[in-house]
C-alpha cells in the first residue's frame, strides 16, 4: 500500500498487488512533477483527510499517447483508501473531478458494446476491490501503431545503456510485466555469457607467447568476446549483438 495521505505525484494509477503498491509511477518523473504542479495550482484549497490515501489520474496535453483530452490539465480522483487499513472508501465530493461510474452493468460483453471514440476503455471494479481494465479495440490498435513496443526496441534500449523507464512511461499497464520479463531475460543472458567467458579467461595458464594464448582463447564458447577481454577491448556490444531478438514485431495486439 502506498504511504502518505495524498498521491498527486502519481501519473497513472493501477492496482498492482504483486508489488504491494497502488501505482507504477515515479515520485520524481516528469508526469509526477506535472501532477504535483496541477494539484497545488488547482486544488491546494481542497480539504483532505490525513487518514486517507487519494489516488488520481493526471491529464495534460503533453502526456497524450492515444486519447485526446484537448487542452485539459486536471487530476481525476479514482479511489480513496484508508491508509492504515487498506480499505477503500466511497469517493467524496470535496472538489476534485471524480471518475465517471457505470453502475448496473453485469457482464463484460455489455460493457464492450459501449465502445466510444477517443476513449481508452473501462476499469471494472469487483466487490473485493480488485480492478481489471477492458480496453476498446480501436484504442488498442492505435496504441500499437503509436508506441511500437517490441522485444527489439527493449533490446535496443538496453544495448545502448539507456533507461528503460522511457519505454515503461508509455506501456499500457497490462504489458508492464511482459516488458520487465523481456528486460530480465536479456540481462540474465548477458550476465551468463559474460561470466562464462570471464571464468574461461581466469583459468588461462600463464602463456609466454600470443600463439598459445590465442589457441586457449579460441577454445572458449564465445571466442570473439574472449579475445576482446584478452586485448582489453570493450566487449558489451558483442554480447548484445548475440542477444538481438529475431522477433521484430510489436507485442501490443488486440485480444
Amino acid at each position: 500500500m502506498c504511504s502518505g495521505t495524498l498521491l498527486p505525484l502519481f501519473a497513472s494509477i493501477t492496482i498492482r498487488p504483486e508489488r504491494n503498491t497502488m501505482a507504477r509511477g515515479s515520485f520524481s518523473g516528469k508526469q509526477a512533477q506535472r501532477a504535483t504542479e496541477i494539484y497545488h495550482r488547482k486544488y491546494g484549497h481542497v480539504q483532505v483527510d490525513d487518514r486517507m490515501t487519494y489516488l488520481f489520474e493526471v491529464l495534460y496535453p503533453e502526456n497524450r499517447i492515444v486519447v485526446d483530452y484537448g487542452d485539459r490539465e486536471d487530476l481525476v480522483l479514482l479511489a480513496v483508501i484508508e491508509t492504515k487499513s487498506g480499505i477503500e472508501q466511497p469517493l467524496p465530493e470535496i472538489g476534485f473531478p471524480i471518475v465517471k461510474r457505470y453502475d448496473g452493468i453485469e457482464d463484460f460483453a455489455e460493457l464492450l458494446s459501449h465502445q466510444e471514440k477517443n476513449r481508452e476503455g473501462f476499469v471494472v471494479r469487483f466487490q473485493s476491490g480488485q480492478r481489471v481494465k477492458l480496453k476498446f479495440e480501436e484504442y488498442t490498435r492505435l496504441h500499437k501503431l503509436l508506441t511500437g513496443i517490441s522485444p527489439l526496441r527493449i533490446w535496443d534500449v538496453l544495448r545502448d545503456n539507456h533507461n528503460l523507464e522511457q519505454i515503461l512511461d508509455c506501456v499500457p499497464d497490462e504489458y508492464y510485466t511482459l516488458v520487465r520479463k523481456i528486460e530480465t531475460d536479456l540481462r540474465s543472458k548477458f550476465a551468463e555469457i559474460e561470466q562464462e567467458t570471464k571464468s574461461h579467461m581466469a583459468s588461462m595458464p600463464d602463456f609466454e607467447n600470443r600463439k598459445d594464448q590465442a589457441s586457449y582463447v579460441s577454445q572458449s564458447k564465445y571466442p570473439g568476446i574472449a579475445f576482446a577481454m584478452l586485448d582489453g577491448k570493450a566487449y558489451a556490444d558483442r554480447i548484445w549483438r548475440m542477444l538481438r531478438p529475431t522477433d521484430t514485431g510489436t507485442f501490443l495486439t488486440a485480444e
